[in-house]
């Protein structure tokens, strides 16, 4: 915007100097080309062809103009033998009536930016002294500008071709001045004939003036071409040139873990955390790991990516935006500051928001390509950045100063830059070095409240890089800038905007993926170093040492308090928001009154044993020989059990309860559970029992299996966890049960091992109540050579069995 005012006041000033006599030998002193060319470059630079658009208003903009004034050049000119010296040339209220301006494509290799100026008006006073044959004397003057006043130039931008390079060079292909004055007056100080001297020569001079100041127009704005545009646009074309050349053909994503040599951990085990060890694992840790790639597939075409939700629901406020402080990109209060001979300029980011984070339509992610290394591609449909401006202008201090308003407030305004892409492709490898001693070291006290789980992770992270980083984007959306003082300023800088945006949007998406390559990816990973230094992962709290109060732990303050717990948090808010997820899912039923427990079910008992609702223990689960001898048998026997199964685990009635804190109890949980709901839960294994004697040989191998229906299960548990052990266990350790049962308060027993003093401490099951609406026993021989069994078999597998 302010480049606009700025060429706009000295183009008025040219004019204004029409108030001053002139000759056809020598010009007015009027500022350098360098200093005019800097100051209208990126107004002359912008804006596209719209003839047809409303007159737009500059109420604001004037009024900005009435606060200053223009402290222009002495200058003395001599017509006929006069000779006339003016002085303290200040020229106030300048007025605009319209500024126009007009882009044009020509051709693939030339674009066009108009700006016509219309309607200028302006008041000059000035102090003059004059010498005429054997006259002289001095006075004061004024000038009023003819509102018809204008002018216009047309400018050509050229590129090699605009689809693949930048502009490197401008040329003035028309200007057009009119310039009017509409009056001129004059007092004079003593000498009577003076006012009569200048009224007669004022038609010549009026004549004059105009023609050398739309000559000298026209001749400084000419010289842009030549001189400051060219080379700011060689200067862009550099710039952006190392981005173009050569075509993007990317980055080996493994080059880090190639070059890095690894040493053991202290454990004698690799030093960083395997993912295709983990991504190649069985049970738990696959399941989670399959858990986790859910969140990036679409599960149907109406809901889209479950991980669009988390964003909504976690990340983004009310309104789907995600605001960002401006601080992290620049610890500088302002990003630009200029100071020229004509204003003090600084603009600083207040705000940045941006839309569209929940606009994923592929993910494709945490793709072990590497031990060490994820590859990572995602897609969004869009991405709006709305940057919030404060721009704080105020007169130049300088001591060639054109603008004086010494006792004017700087005057600030606030406006928005809008810029969209759309159809954007992000792809992008880490290397993420988790140092698993400092990972398994880390106290679960530490990670318990979920604004320290990051920067505690980050502590364990040796080396984190970003291998690689590819962005390419179908359409970029013209910017839109608001905000400004009135239509007018508005139409000038989105006008510009766009007029730019059509010079370079083509180059700007072919740049790219070598700029996010190279340069993007280079300042990410010096912010990743940087941040990793920071050392924000809290200790335990210390001060506690009573017994874990699972009111605390597992609920909101709210229920807690009505459960008659203290109402503190303790204990953080990742246990509490992880077990109220997991309360929603243990509420929730499907089509058939199923708990959704089911699907999570499924999948785990399928990693484990290819079958959805299926547990397999395949092998011999114990064995054992002895020999007998009783009542004169003498016998060697051989016990064995294998091939362990749990069918229809996955039919879960709804809801279900676990782990359910009650009212006035600290440490006591509540559960209850029905399973085969829909289908009997069965359980079976393999039973061989072989033995020989004197007298006797045994041979027999079964299949043995109870099945049960509709089986209602409640139980209330006692679980007294010390608050410091629990506090400080070790991550490593998270899976070990026997260091779980470290954590439990130990009961006093007496020399023969029976509990002493309170009878519910530790680990106790206070209730248990088991309902079975229906069960069946049945058996299978697969090899039995004693007739009983054979019977059995029979009558279990008969309807009467």
């Amino acid at each position: 915007m302010w480049c606009s005012l700025q060429y706009l006041l000295l183009l008025t000033a040219i004019v204004a100097t029409a108030s001053s006599p002139s000759t056809p030998t020598r010009y007015i002193n009027l500022p350098t080309k360098t200093n005019v060319s800097n100051a209208l470059y990126q107004y002359l630079s912008t804006s596209t062809n719209d003839s047809s658009r409303k007159l737009q208003t500059f109420d604001a903009l004037n009024e900005i103009f009435a606060e200053i004034s223009l402290d222009l050049p002495d200058a003395t000119v001599d017509r006929s033998g006069l000779e006339i010296t003016i002085t303290e040339l200040v020229c106030r209220d300048l007025n605009v009536g319209d500024i126009q301006i007009d882009h044009e494509i020509q051709s693939p290799t030339s674009q066009k930016v108009g700006v016509n100026v219309i309607g200028i008006k302006i008041i000059c006073n000035f102090r003059y002294a004059y010498r005429w044959t054997i006259f002289s004397g001095e006075g004061a003057g004024n000038a009023v500008l003819d509102p018809t006043s204008n002018a216009s130039i047309d400018m050509e931008f050229k590129s090699k071709d605009y689809t693949m390079y930048p502009p490197t060079d401008v040329d003035v292909a028309d200007c057009r001045t009119d310039v009017q004055i509409a009056d001129m007056n004059f007092d004079g100080d003593g000498v009577g004939i003076l006012s009569g001297i200048l009224n007669l020569f004022e038609g010549l001079l009026r004549d004059t003036i105009e023609g050398e100041l739309n000559t000298l127009v026209c001749n400084e704005l000419s010289g842009l071409g030549d001189e400051a545009l060219d080379e700011f646009l060689l200067t862009v074309s550099t710039q952006l040139d190392v981005f173009l050349e050569p075509e993007f053909a990317g980055t080996n994503p493994l080059y880090f873990e190639d070059s890095l040599e690894l040493h053991a951990g202290s454990d004698g085990l690799p030093l960083y955390l395997d993912f295709q060890e983990m991504k190649n694992s069985t049970g738990l840790i696959n399941s989670a790991w399959e858990e986790v790639d859910k969140l990036f597939t679409v599960s149907n075409a109406t809901e889209g990516i479950p991980f669009n939700n988390i964003m909504r629901d976690y990340v983004l406020d009310e309104s789907q935006l995600l605001e960002i402080d401006p601080s992290i990109l620049s610890s500088a209060n302002s990003f630009f500051n200029g100071h020229d001979m004509l204003t003090e300029t600084s603009m600083s980011i207040k705000s940045i928001k941006i839309k569209g984070l929940d606009s994923f339509t592929k993910m494709d992610v945490l793709k072990a390509i590497g031990k060490h290394t994820l590859w990572n591609s995602v897609q969004l449909d869009y991405l709006d950045v709305v940057v919030e401006i404060e721009s704080v202008m105020k007169a130049s201090s300088k001591d060639d100063a054109v603008i004086v308003a010494e006792n004017s407030p700087p005057i600030k305004e606030l406006f928005t830059v809008d810029f969209k892409v759309t159809d954007i492709t992000v792809d992008f490898s880490i290397f993420l070095g988790i140092n698993l001693d400092t990972l398994g070291n880390l106290q679960l006290g530490s990670v318990l409240d979920m604004t320290s789980i990051f920067p505690c992770l980050l502590n364990a992270i040796d080396n984190l890089s970003i291998t690689e980083l590819s962005v390419k984007v179908e359409d970029m959306v013209p910017p839109t800038l608001s905000g400004f003082l009135d239509s007018g300023v508005d139409y000038l800088i989105s006008k510009g905007a766009k007029s730019l945006f059509h010079m370079y949007e083509a180059v700007l998406i072919r740049a790219m993926p070598n700029f996010f390559d190279s340069f993007v990816r280079e300042k990410l990973n010096e912010f990743l170093t940087d941040f990793g230094e920071v050392d924000g992962c809290p200790e335990p709290d210390s001060s506690l040492k009573g017994i874990v109060d699972f009111r605390a732990l597992l609920l909101p303050v709210q229920r807690s308090v009505e459960l008659l717990g203290s109402g503190d948090s303790p204990y953080g808010s990742l246990v509490r928001s992880i077990y109220g997820v997991v309360e929603k899912l243990m509420a929730a039923s499907d089509e058939n009154g199923l708990s959704q427990m089911n699907s999570i079910i499924k999948t785990m008992t399928a990693s484990q044993s290819n079958v959805q609702g299926d547990l397999s223990f395949p092998g011999e689960l114990f064995g054992t020989k002895m020999n007998v001898a009783l009542n004169g048998l003498n016998a060697a026997i051989e016990l064995s059990m294998k091939d362990l199964a749990v069918t229809n685990i996955d039919t879960l009635g709804a809801p279900i309860t676990l782990l359910q804190p009650m009212k006035g109890e600290s440490s006591v949980l509540n559960n209850s559970v029905s399973i085969g709901v829909s289908d009997a839960v069965r359980t079976s294994f393999t039973l061989k029992v072989m033995g020989k004697g004197d007298e006797v040989e045994v041979n027999n191998e079964l299949e043995l299996g109870i099945s049960m229906s509709n089986v209602d299960m409640m139980l209330e548990l006692l679980a007294e966890i010390q608050e410091e052990p629990f506090l400080q266990f070790p991550v490593r350790d998270i899976t070990n049960m026997n260091c779980w049962l470290a954590t439990v308060v130990r009961p006093i027993l007496n020399n023969y091992g029976v509990r002493e003093g309170e009878a519910d401490s530790g680990i106790v099951l206070r209730k248990v109540s088991v309902a079975v609406a229906e069960a069946g026993l049945d058996m299978k021989c697969i090899e039995c050579t004693s007739p009983l069994l054979l019977d059995m078999q029979d009558v279990l597998t008969s309807q009467k069995g």
